[in-house]
C-alpha cells in the first residue's frame, strides 16, 4: 500500500488527541472539557501552537511528495524529465520543416532556380530544392521545403503561394503535394515516453524494435512495420505510417520516405543511424478500413452507438503495448473472439452475432487498419 499523505486538517486532529492524551496521563485531574476548549477552541492556547506545527509538517510531507514525484520519468516535472532524458541520453527531438511541392503556372521556357522563395497567406515562407523549368504547357511542379523547421510550415493542397521577390513570368503559384511532415520539439509528455522507452527497451545497435525509436526521434510516425528479408536475404522493409496534426493517421508523402530513408542510410551508403550492412527500404503504408457487421440485442439507436464507438476504439488499440499478438497495427492479426469481446463490452449491449468478419482478419504487412462504418445486421 502506497503512503497516504494527510491532510492539514487530519493532521491537526491527531496533533490535539496526541496533546490531550500527554496531559492527561501526566494531569487525571484535568477537566477534560478545559483541557478540550485549550487544545481544540481556536483562542486554545495549545490550539494556536497547534496550528504552526501542522502547517510546518504539513508542507514536509508536501516536500518529500514533490521529490518522490521527481524520481520517476513519468511524474516528474518538466526540468526533471529534461533531466531524466539527459541522464539516460535522450536527445530532444530535432524540429523538422514540412516538405511538399509548389505548382507554378507562367511563361513556357522560364527557369525556376533552386532556393525561389514563396510565401502563404500568414507569412510561412517556403524554398524550391531544385532547379525547374517552365514546360511548353506553361506549368511545372517543384518539389520544396518549410524555410522554418515546425509544424507551421504543413499546408493542405490547393492553397495560394506568392514569390517573395516579384515575378511577372510566374503568373500562379499554388501548393501541389501538401507540406506535410513539419514537427517541434517534443512535448515534456512525449520527451519522458521516449525516455522510458528506452529505460524498458535498451537499443541494439539494429534489432527490429530499434527502427520505430530512431525514426520517431525524428519524424510524427504513427506506427512502424520492421519485416525482415524485405527483397532478399539481409533486407529490413521499415512500412511507415505517419500521424497528422490532429492525430489521425495518414500515409507518408514520397517526400517524407525520402527523408526517412536518408535519415536511416540509403542502401550502399555508409551514412545513416541503420548498421551499415543492412539494406534497408523504406515503405509507405497503405490505410485499409476494417468491415464490420454484427446483429446486436437489444437493437436500438444507443446500442448501435455503443457498438460504434467500442469498434473505433478496439480497432485504435490494435497493435498497442498490451496486445501480445502484436508488435504494431501494420500488419497485424486480429481474431474474431477479440472483436467479440470488444462488442459484447459496448454499453447497453446483451447478445451479438458477429457477421463479418467471420473468420481471423490477417492484414498485409504495409496494411494500416482503421475502423469501418458498422453494419448492422438484422
Amino acid at each position: 500500500m502506497g503512503l497516504i499523505i494527510p491532510k492539514a486538517r487530519e493532521l491537526a486532529a491527531r496533533f490535539a488527541a496526541s496533546v490531550e492524551d500527554g496531559l492527561l496521563a501526566i494531569r487525571p485531574d484535568l477537566d477534560p472539557v478545559a483541557l478540550s476548549r485549550a487544545v481544540r477552541s481556536p483562542r486554545g492556547v495549545f490550539a494556536q501552537l497547534g496550528r504552526a506545527v501542522v502547517l510546518v509538517v504539513s508542507e514536509i510531507h508536501e516536500h518529500v511528495a514533490y521529490w518522490a514525484r521527481q524520481y520517476f520519468p513519468d511524474t516528474a516535472e518538466d526540468e526533471h524529465v529534461l533531466r531524466h532524458a539527459g541522464i539516460w541520453g535522450i536527445d530532444q527531438r530535432t524540429p523538422v520543416a514540412a516538405i511538399g511541392s509548389v505548382l507554378l503556372e507562367g511563361d513556357p521556357g522560364f527557369p525556376i532556380p533552386v532556393s525561389t522563395e514563396f510565401s502563404s497567406g500568414d507569412g510561412v515562407l517556403y524554398r524550391t530544392t531544385e532547379a525547374a523549368v517552365i514546360g511548353p504547357a506553361g506549368t511545372v511542379t517543384v518539389a520544396a521545403v518549410a524555410v522554418e523547421a515546425g509544424p507551421e510550415g504543413n499546408l493542405e493542397a490547393g492553397i495560394r503561394l506568392t514569390t517573395v521577390v516579384a515575378e511577372p513570368r510566374i503568373a500562379r503559384a499554388s501548393v501541389d503535394g501538401p507540406f506535410v511532415g513539419g514537427v517541434g520539439e517534443w512535448t515534456m509528455e512525449e520527451l519522458a515516453a521516449a525516455t522510458l522507452a528506452h529505460i524498458r527497451q535498451r537499443p541494439h545497435g539494429g534489432a527490429a524494435f530499434d527502427y520505430p525509436t530512431w525514426l520517431a526521434s525524428r519524424f510524427p510516425v504513427a506506427a512502424v512495420n520492421v519485416v525482415e528479408d524485405w527483397i532478399g536475404r539481409g533486407s529490413v522493409g521499415i512500412v511507415v505510417m505517419m500521424r497528422d496534426a490532429d492525430g489521425s493517421p495518414r500515409v507518408p508523402s514520397a517526400g517524407e520516405v525520402e527523408a526517412m530513408q536518408d535519415f536511416l542510410g540509403a542502401p550502399g551508403s555508409q551514412t545513416g543511424v541503420r548498421p551499415v550492412t543492412a539494406r534497408v527500404v523504406v515503405v509507405a503504408g497503405e490505410i485499409v478500413e476494417l468491415p464490420l457487421t454484427v446483429r446486436v440485442r437489444p437493437d436500438t439507436p444507443l446500442t448501435r452507438a455503443a457498438v460504434k464507438e467500442a469498434w473505433k476504439r478496439f480497432v485504435a488499440t490494435i497493435g498497442d503495448a498490451e496486445d501480445e499478438e502484436n508488435a504494431g497495427p501494420i500488419g497485424a492479426r486480429i481474431e474474431k473472439s477479440r472483436i467479440g469481446e470488444a462488442i459484447s463490452a459496448a454499453a447497453g449491449e446483451y447478445a451479438h452475432d458477429l457477421i463479418t468478419p467471420a473468420a481471423t482478419y490477417t492484414l498485409a504487412r504495409t496494411e494500416y487498419p482503421v475502423a469501418g462504418e458498422p453494419v448492422f445486421g438484422v
